[in-house]
C-alpha cells in the first residue's frame, strides 16, 4: 500500500473508493461499500474496512458534520446533494462500530505505534455521525 496514515482518505483503497463515487450521481456506492461492510462473516478484510469508513466520512459530510481534511473530490461530489435518509446514517454508524470492533484494518493499526491516534480518528468519526 504506497498511501497510508490514520486518515480516513489516507490509504490507496479509500482513495479507489472516491474515484467510484466521483462517477455516480447518487448515494449508490455509500450504500454498496456499507453492504459489504455489514455482510461480511466473519473477517473483515482491509480494503473493504478501508471503503467502508471512507464512505462513512461521505455520509458526514452529508449531514454537516465533514471531517477537516476532505479530498477535493469528495467535496466537488457533495455539492448540491441533499442530506441522506437516517437510514443511511444509521448504517454508517454500524459500519464505523464494526470495523472499530473488529476488522484487519484495526489489527493492522494494532500492530503500529498509531492505533490510539486512528482510534481517535474512527471514534470521531462516529461521534459526528451520531450528533444527526
Amino acid at each position: 500500500m504506497v498511501a497510508w496514515a490514520h486518515g480516513s482518505f489516507d490509504n490507496e483503497d479509500a482513495l479507489d473508493w472516491v474515484s467510484e463515487l466521483e462517477c455516480a450521481e447518487d448515494t449508490e456506492p455509500i450504500s454498496e461499500a456499507f453492504d459489504t461492510v455489514l455482510e461480511a462473516d466473519d473477517y473483515l478484510e482491509v480494503s473493504e474496512a478501508s471503503m467502508g469508513i471512507a464512505a462513512a466520512e461521505v455520509v458526514a459530510a452529508l449531514i454537516g458534520k465533514p471531517a477537516v481534511k476532505l479530498p477535493d473530490e469528495v467535496s466537488s461530489w457533495l455539492v448540491g446533494k441533499k442530506a441522506p435518509k437516517p437510514v443511511l446514517v444509521k448504517k454508517a454508524r454500524l459500519v464505523v462500530k464494526r470495523i472499530l470492533k473488529d476488522s484487519e484494518l484495526k489489527e493492522l493499526w494494532a500492530e503500529s505505534e498509531d492505533l490510539a491516534k486512528w482510534q481517535r480518528e474512527v471514534e470521531g468519526l462516529l461521534h459526528r455521525l451520531s450528533g444527526a
